[in-house]
């Protein structure tokens, strides 16, 4: 009863954003790059682009991502 009620009235996400990191250059002048993952909990998403991400986590705290280089975004609905 009280899951079915919090999926009701309540939102949760849980977003995973992957940044693009460059890490130098090999012998060869090809340049690697490495992805690091950060994951947040989100209440509400409000801009979701491949450059800025905008939304409030659970504590009610604003959140705002934004780079010059795309990144990889992944939102998983939890309630």
């Amino acid at each position: 009863m009280i899951t079915w009620l919090k999926k009701l009235l309540y939102e949760e996400y849980e977003v995973t954003i992957w940044f693009v990191k460059e890490v130098g250059k090999t012998k060869d002048g090809v340049s690697r790059k490495v992805k690091t993952k950060k994951v947040f909990s989100l209440k509400k998403i409000s801009t979701k682009k491949p450059n800025h991400f905008k939304g409030i986590d659970t504590d009610g705290n604003p959140i705002e991502i934004r780079t010059s280089e795309p990144f990889d975004y992944q939102i998983k609905k939890i309630y």
